[in-house]
């Protein structure tokens, strides 16, 4: 079977916002792209992750099984994904770590 590109099978394109890019409701990018949208940390952004019971459908730093060698764990180079739900509720987590300020 031979791979077709999107414009013949009619298939919406991939959507960039920033670096991160959103397809059928999955929002995939590089770790430090998701801290620079979300404005937080690496650390941050994991533990909310954690928090919020989010597994991302792919994380390039997890290890996978009978792998013998060190996945990537630098922001530059670790990529995630995770559906649009999922990033609601990691959002949500980490408003409940530095809530919005209103100006006075």
């Amino acid at each position: 079977m031979r791979s077709r590109s999107a414009r013949s099978q009619k298939v919406q394109p991939h959507t960039r916002s920033g670096e991160l890019t959103s397809q059928s409701g999955i929002i995939t990018g590089r770790l430090v792209d998701w801290t620079d949208a979300l404005e937080t940390s690496t650390s941050e952004l994991l533990d909310a992750m954690n928090r919020a019971g989010v597994e991302p459908l792919i994380d390039t730093g997890a290890p996978k099984d009978g792998e013998g060698h060190q996945r990537p764990t630098n922001p530059e180079l670790r990529c995630i994904a995770m559906t649009e739900a999922d990033v609601g509720r990691v959002s949500a987590e980490l408003l409940e770590i530095a809530p919005v300020q209103t100006p006075k």
